[in-house]
């Protein structure tokens, strides 16, 4: 139970992942009730502990799950990461060297090996191979310093123990050269291919291969070639995937700064920052985050990933966290050394990836904290940004950043990014009308700056009249498959189309609410259109604020905005859902 814990620590651990982590298929009959046991004979065992002044380990309840609360440099593995990341940044050799022997001197042999469960083997073979990695980027510093004696006796165990690590077997060889133990290093590549050969079916890499030629030739530098460093990607192999960064961004200055100032530098023991940005559907959140992830390339010069999860707006179903994991992988490593298997798996592969690595992730339209938690870096040289309909409020440290409508100045002013201040400038209060109508939206003023760029001859009175019918309002906030239906569609089909059957009265609720055109709600009025208790009625208020479908602005007091009640109504008129065949991401490339 302890190691399950502490390999993510400071983390929450849901009961059922410490049931498969201390389990797996063995699990025994009221194997919760055995968990509880586990956990109040593990809080005993801390308590009683001598903790060397390093301060309380508490193991705290959160949720349904646990989280070890011990400052994650006081467990190896992290600190080994740490060592790892901050030896990349060293400057000057003695510095970096000194690091790597640290985080080597970490190892006391295999990892978890008292312990049998298949995610216990899983871990442990992560370990190992981010262990690996580190021995041939120590051992390329010692020979550099001339102390190919020191790498030959520290590897000659590690090249037992890991034959199939060919970089490690190569330095292992030029080392034993380079101290004239020349037989032995052909003894060691004979050694080497035979396993590989028995284990994998195949020869030895081409590297390892042309080595071997090498010292048969008498050839071999005693130079380590660069290849056996601790990996830093190329610029050929640094992703760089934030979609397109707007040339003109409007408002969103204090939402931005918010942002910005979560990934101030914060030292080498600092977590890894992570911002959560919210909203409602349209309101621009995914170009906040894609603005932000441009303004801080500087700082992450190891790449920027952008993945979509899906989870709202999408006629695709959202990514599981397997799949988003097997997306981070190929994008990183392209083909890994091995498949994993399970999600913790894949988890741990991504995070030995990246330790060491300053990399920033935009994780867009994420649907709850379990679709993310598995795909948040731990190395401190990392950031993330998720974008969400509501708070993730799962995401432990993340900081929350709301996100409003524009005011109607700042919502002319995106307006006229479409269509020139001149037009604006011969209609302004025309231009204010319709930033009202879409309710400061900016998908909205996407869509509608889009309709008058593509007829240039309409006046925007034109505009502004047909949005101030009711009736055909949602119809012309539609264009090219964009449009206000399927960004706010994509908020109530998470609860129409739930298995959880309050989820799908939630739905049904707000239909019944829009179609009752009451714009401002209390409980009570709820509650007569709901035909329910107060208290019931409630709860579905705050189910549908949680959903962005409802906005609150006091204790008690809810507002449906006209563009949602409007889309609500549709639903209770049993107007069938049609949502283009092509969709995107809300708000994207929207401020």
């Amino acid at each position: 139970m302890l190691a399950a814990l502490a390999v993510d620590a400071g983390t929450p651990v849901s009961s059922e992942a410490l049931a498969d982590r201390v389990w797996g298929m063995a699990a025994p009959e009221g194997s919760r009730s055995s968990l509880y046991a586990h956990v109040a004979r593990l809080r005993r065992a801390l308590s009683e502990a001598d903790d060397d002044g390093e301060g309380p380990i508490g193991l705290i309840r959160h949720d349904d799950g646990y989280l070890l609360n011990i400052d994650r440099r006081l467990v190896d593995h992290h600190r080994f990461q740490e060592l790892v990341e901050v030896s990349r940044a060293a400057t000057r050799p003695d510095e970096r060297i000194e690091l790597l022997s640290e985080a080597m001197n970490l190892w006391r042999g295999t990892p978890l090996s008292t312990l049998t469960s298949d995610w216990m083997l899983r871990v442990r073979r992560t370990i190992e191979y981010q262990f690996t990695g580190l021995a041939a980027a120590w051992g390329a510093e010692e020979l550099r310093r001339g102390r190919a004696d020191v790498v030959s006796d520290r590897l000659a165990q590690l090249v037992g123990a890991y034959p199939l690590a060919e970089p490690l077997v190569g330095l292992q060889m030029r080392a034993l050269c380079a101290v004239g133990r020349v037989s032995e290093a052909l003894q060691c590549y004979a050694d080497a291919r035979s396993q590989i050969v028995e284990q994998l079916g195949a020869e030895p890499g081409p590297e390892l291969r042309r080595m071997h030629l090498a010292v048969l030739r008498g050839e071999l530098d005693k130079e380590p070639r660069a290849e056996v460093v601790l990996h830093r990607p190329t610029a050929r192999e640094t992703p760089r995937q934030l979609p397109t960064d707007l040339s003109r961004f409007v408002g969103r200055a204090r939402e931005l700064t918010r942002v910005l100032g979560s990934f101030t530098p914060s030292g080498h023991h600092g977590p890894a920052p992570v911002v959560n940005i919210y909203g409602a559907a349209g309101i621009g959140k995914s170009t906040l985050a894609i603005h932000a992830g441009h303004r801080l390339v500087e700082r992450y010069p190891d790449g920027q990933i952008y993945l979509d999860l899906r989870g709202s707006g999408s006629a695709m179903a959202p990514l599981s966290p397997a799949e988003a994991l097997a997306r981070l992988l190929r994008t990183l490593h392209g083909a890994t050394p091995y498949k994993p298997v399970q999600v913790d798996e894949a988890a741990a592969l991504f995070r030995s990836l990246v330790a060491g690595r300053r990399l920033l992730l935009v994780l867009d339209n994420a649907t709850d904290a379990g679709q993310v938690n598995p795909l948040l870096p731990s190395g401190t040289g990392c950031g993330t940004i998720v974008t969400s309909l509501q708070p993730l409020t799962g995401l432990v440290d993340a900081g929350q950043v709301w996100m409003g409508a524009l005011s109607v100045d700042e919502a002319v002013a995106l307006l006229g990014q479409w269509v020139g201040a001149a037009r604006i400038a011969a209609e302004p209060e025309a231009a204010a009308a319709i930033a009202r109508w879409c309710e400061c939206l900016p998908l909205a003023l996407r869509i509608a700056g889009a309709r008058l760029v593509a007829r240039p001859g309409w006046p925007l009175a034109e505009l502004r009249d047909r949005l101030a019918d009711e009736r055909r309002r949602l119809d012309n906030l539609e264009l090219d498959g964009i449009g206000l239906r399927a960004s706010i569609g994509g908020s109530y089909h998470r609860l129409s189309r739930s298995t959880d059957l309050r989820e799908r009265a939630t739905a049904e609720a707000f239909k019944l609410l829009g179609a009752a055109d009451e714009p401002e709600l209390d409980r009570c009025a709820a509650a007569r259109v709901l035909t329910r208790s107060e208290a019931d009625a409630e709860r579905v208020l705050e189910c549908l604020v949680d959903a962005q479908l409802l906005e609150t602005s006091s204790p008690g007091s809810y507002r449906m905005g006209d563009l949602v009640r409007l889309y609500a109504r549709e639903r209770f008129a049993g107007r069938q859902d049609d949502e283009p065949a092509r969709q995107v991401s809300e708000g994207a490339g929207t401020p």
